[in-house]
């Protein structure tokens, strides 16, 4: 066993510059109070980001490649840069698609693939973004055997749905079977919203992006939101959310740990700089996703550059940016053990540099 001593160490509830951790046999098995004898890390240590929205990466799409291959090689391509579990997310698409995206994140037996985000196609056409009109539809049958099916097997599961596309009663019957119901891609009202979370609802899907907004006179569905106790992911990019309006977002929150980032990750992460979509070539411009008519067409980005970007321009302190990285989607997802320390390979713990970059600390130790 060999004790190492990294400048800040994140806990998964605190930031702490008086601890050590002891690695045996290539796992992290204990925190102390630093001593002398133990060797030094440049750096903050921290479990690796958590991350329940990643479209694609690695030159890989979920919707295009939705086999266990492609899962693997968009997994791979997010821990290369410091995300070592996400939700791998399939969009708006045939009913074929989900299935198979199903029946992968079943067969492919990897603990860094926690399970599957249905993101559509249970959403409102006028918020559909760049999901396929085509295919929206108000949740059906197909779509509840196939969260049953992966939630048959321990897998974690969020689906992304309008409250105009799906009953109350459906909600509850996705609740029941323990998936994780996100309000997004919605012209929902206050009322609509309230109702949703009433009957079990309870996170919201990239808040500000694809849902009816706040004015002074009717919160919709992103006032509705932020004013309740849901978890929301936001994503941290410099393009879909201003920085002053993430700032926002979070002191707004009536209480602490309820938002999270999400990177919303496309294949160019880790891949080339295009890539396609419903048939349209997507394109990485100025460091944004824009198909032919320069709309947004999810985002390159990193959790890492989220919370780079969470330090240096939204301006919360790194402690709170792990914690929106790591911590809260690993709560909300129902797998706080993602947060831990102890007891991790540290494959799967990362260190950060001065300029808040990850490392693997298999590199390092």
């Amino acid at each position: 066993m060999t004790w190492f001593a990294p400048d800040a160490l994140f806990d998964g509830a605190a930031l702490r510059t008086e601890a050590m951790v002891e690695i045996t046999h290539g796992v992290i098995t204990q925190i102390a109070t630093r001593q002398g004898d133990a060797a030094a890390i440049k750096g903050t240590l921290s479990a690796g980001f958590v991350d329940l929205q990643v479209n694609g990466g690695g030159g890989v799409m979920v919707n295009t490649t939705p086999a266990t291959d492609g899962l693997r090689q968009i997994a791979q391509a997010h821990h290369a840069l410091g995300t070592v579990a996400i939700l791998p997310t399939v969009i708006t698409d045939h009913p074929d698609v989900l299935d198979a995206a199903a029946d992968a994140v079943i067969a492919v037996k990897d603990a860094a693939i926690l399970g599957l985000h249905i993101e559509g196609p249970h959403i409102a056409v006028t918020r559909r973004g760049t999901h396929a009109a085509d295919f929206i539809r108000r949740l059906d049958q197909r779509t509840l055997d196939a969260v049953k099916r992966i939630r048959a097997h321990g897998l974690a599961v969020m689906i992304t749905i309008a409250p105009e596309a799906a009953t109350p009663d459906r909600i509850r019957a996705l609740t029941a079977m323990g998936a994780c119901v996100s309000l997004g891609h919605t012209d929902a009202t206050t009322d609509q919203i309230h109702t949703a979370i009433a009957a079990g609802a309870r996170c919201g899907t990239h808040l500000f992006n694809a849902m009816s907004q706040m004015t002074g006179r009717a919160a919709g569905t992103v006032g509705a939101l932020i004013n309740s106790h849901c978890h929301i992911g936001i994503i941290c990019d410099g393009h879909h959310v201003g920085d002053d309006m993430i700032a926002l977002a979070i002191r707004a929150r009536p209480a602490p740990g309820l938002m999270f980032l999400v990177s919303d990750a496309m294949a160019t992460v880790g891949g080339p700089d295009t890539f396609d979509l419903y048939g349209q070539t997507i394109t990485l411009k100025d460091g944004k996703l824009v198909n032919a008519d320069e709309n947004l067409a999810g985002a390159h980005v990193s959790q890492a550059m989220g919370v780079k970007r969470l330090v240096n321009h939204v301006g919360i302190t790194l402690e709170a940016a792990l914690r929106m990285a790591i911590t809260t989607p690993a709560v909300c997802i129902g797998r706080p053990d993602l947060a831990n320390l102890v007891g991790r390979s540290v494959l799967d713990v990362i260190v950060l540099d001065n300029t808040f970059d990850a490392s693997p600390l298999s590199q390092i130790v």
